[in-house]
């Protein structure tokens, strides 16, 4: 019986996955449980496994190319078993995103060259021939039954670049607009275009914050146990929009919802972009568990481990640029639908007037941006008053 490999459903928002690379080829021999397709959905990848032991007898999905859940990607099963009968006449079923009705039907269509032959190419690929101006009847399709995929255009407009004459200046070199950096753009510009921001900036006291992280740290040898600056600043985040929810909120056609519960998102970057791993109930967890959770997001957000289920849910989000040493206050753009998102810059020894005398303190950038039709400068203010007030006495946060 041959087992048949499909696209899953990976979290309650997945509607698609692009297919990445398929680790193994046909005709190899395959274990239940191994890992045979990269994929990747929304900003992380995942691998699917086999469904039993034997060996991959047909690949129906191609490297490249979105499908929907459910899909039918290939077959695994004993060697030269015959599949059922509906495979062979599988069609591909691309995501159509941006295609008009006429482009769509055309793309759905075979198309015959004029030598008489037909030609099966995906709306993607259709799609991205169009965009460079290529005549997709002189590409040979490497897809499943001959079909011409997004790759093949790629590696065609590759091989026409390389017969061009070069010149003796540098070549410029185009990097596809896809995947992750497409994600991240998207979601950037829909929440740019749609919320009225508007970003306020502090300078903060953290000599309080240090001494304190010096204390928890003192004899604790294992690296993954020690408390962080940036794992201090999440739990008196948590702790100060428990003080505030009408920070920790959300915009609905409904109304706006302050939340119950603080669910922090942190910023973190990857290969390649940029993700919002969420630590769920910040504000009911202690130090030490804030701590291990951030650690393991982040671990799991590089090696690209994360469930899309755990980077949804935010009802706030820290971008934490501290660590690079070179940046100290910026514009971080909100994580919609949530109502505002805090950055951190980096922490600079500074001379700072107090009672009278020069001393030169600990000081870090916080920028705080905010939803105007949610959040008032006001309310800004007295969030970020909340903040400084827990980084001079931030014992207080972590009880």
């Amino acid at each position: 019986m041959a087992f048949q490999i499909i696209m899953p459903k990976l979290g309650l928002t997945m509607k698609t996955g692009t297919i990445i690379k398929w680790l193994i080829d046909e005709g190899d021999a395959v274990s239940k449980k191994d890992s045979i397709i990269e994929i990747e959905t929304e900003k992380l990848s995942y691998n699917i496994e086999s469904p039993a032991d034997g060996v991959l007898l047909k690949k129906l999905a191609s490297e490249g190319e979105k499908y929907p859940i459910a899909y039918v990607l290939g077959y695994v099963g004993q060697q030269g078993e015959s599949l059922p009968a509906e495979a062979s006449a599988i069609e591909y079923a691309a995501d159509d995103t941006g295609l008009n009705q006429e482009a769509k039907a055309a793309s759905a269509a075979s198309i015959t060259r004029e030598a008489g032959e037909r030609i099966f190419i995906t709306p993607v690929a259709r799609k991205f021939a169009a965009e460079m101006k290529l005549d997709f009847r002189q590409i040979s399709g490497t897809g499943p039954n001959g079909r011409i995929i997004k790759a093949d255009v790629l590696r065609f407009s590759e091989n026409l670049h390389a017969l061009k004459p070069q010149s003796k200046s540098s070549q410029d070199t185009t990097i596809p607009y896809s995947g992750i950096r497409r994600t991240i753009g998207e979601n950037m510009s829909s929440a740019w275009s749609a919320a009225p921001m508007v970003t306020y900036h502090v300078s903060a006291d953290t000599g309080e914050l240090l001494s304190l992280r010096v204390m928890l740290n003192n004899g604790v040898a294992e690296k993954n146990e020690r408390v962080t600056v940036g794992e201090l600043l999440l739990k008196i985040t948590a702790a100060a929009l428990a003080k505030m929810p009408v920070i920790n909120a959300t915009l609905t056609d409904k109304g706006i919802i302050r939340h119950g519960g603080v669910h922090l998102g942190m910023a973190t970057a990857i290969e390649g972009g940029l993700i919002v791993p969420v630590i769920r109930d910040a504000d009911r967890k202690s130090l030490l568990d804030v701590s291990h959770v951030a650690k393991d997001l982040s671990a799991r957000a590089r090696n690209g481990a994360l469930m899309p289920d755990e980077m949804h849910g935010g009802t706030f989000t820290v971008s934490n640029l501290g660590g690079y040493g070179s940046v100290d206050f910026f514009t971080p753009i909100i994580n919609a639908p949530q109502a505002a998102i805090l950055g951190v810059g980096r922490i600079v020894d500074t001379a700072e007037v107090i009672s009278g005398e020069i001393k030169v303190r600990p000081m870090i950038g916080l920028s705080l941006t905010c939803d105007h039709r949610v959040i008032d400068g006001a309310v800004a203010a007295e969030f970020l008053q909340v903040i400084m007030q827990l980084l001079k006495n931030p014992a207080r946060a972590v009880m």
